[in-house]
């Protein structure tokens, strides 16, 4: 009987010791009651003692996944991220999937949040022409969490002004002059610098303008 009082009176004191160590981990950092277990697993093999840790965190409402759920989704609305970016990082967390399945999707909020993520997305890609500057806006908006329809509408609309798309045009084409005129001269020239502008999304109208009114290369 003496035996049994006094492995229980070690448990409650690694469980003490343990709970310490949880609270210090809460107040560095959210954790799920998922994530914290498998860190308090590392730190105590005692699995009994673990759950008792987790048990008494939530009887003080010191591990709430719900308010850890309300934090996530707040920074995600402070970066502007979709949905699907949410959803990620409560799964990342390890929230439990009946609460996850319960977050549902704002499609006012999804439209809003994605036209002011484009708003920025095309100043951080000012200096790419058109096409490029929809690819890049297309992409972000996926890894940002937005579904492939609003990523497609919203990347559409973007564009560049025609003066800024030929200044653009110019610069690369310069470039490419620079660096194949070397081995390549004529039509076999001009044939190389076509086919790499075209690569980069650049219009076949503009780009002969470019070489016919500006660069006066003849075109055989």
């Amino acid at each position: 009987m003496k035996k049994t009082k006094e492995t229980k009176t070690t448990q409650e004191v690694q469980v003490q010791e343990l709970f310490t160590v949880a609270v210090k981990r809460l107040i560095a950092r959210d954790y799920s009651p998922s994530k914290l277990r498998e860190y308090l697993l590392k730190k105590s093999k005692n699995k009994t003692v673990v759950d008792e840790v987790i048990k008494k965190l939530k009887k003080y409402q010191l591990l709430n996944e719900d308010e850890l759920i309300e934090r996530i989704i707040e920074y995600c609305d402070s970066k502007h991220y979709g949905y699907n970016r949410i959803i990620s990082m409560l799964k990342t967390r390890e929230i439990s999937l009946d609460k996850i399945n319960k977050v549902k999707v704002n499609h006012e909020r999804e439209t809003k949040e994605a036209i002011e993520q484009t708003k920025r997305l095309v100043k951080r890609y000012k200096s790419k022409n058109t096409v490029n500057l929809k690819r890049s806006v297309y992409s972000a908006l996926i890894r940002y969490g937005f579904d492939e329809n609003i990523a497609s509408l919203e990347s559409s609309k973007v564009s560049n002004s025609p003066l800024s798309e030929l200044n653009m045009l110019k610069l690369e084409y310069s470039k490419l002059v620079s660096r194949y005129s070397r081995k390549t001269k004529g039509k076999e020239l001009n044939n190389k610098i076509i086919k790499s502008l075209l690569s980069k999304g650049y219009r076949i109208n503009d780009i002969n303008k470019i070489i016919k009114e500006e660069y006066k290369y003849e075109m055989d």
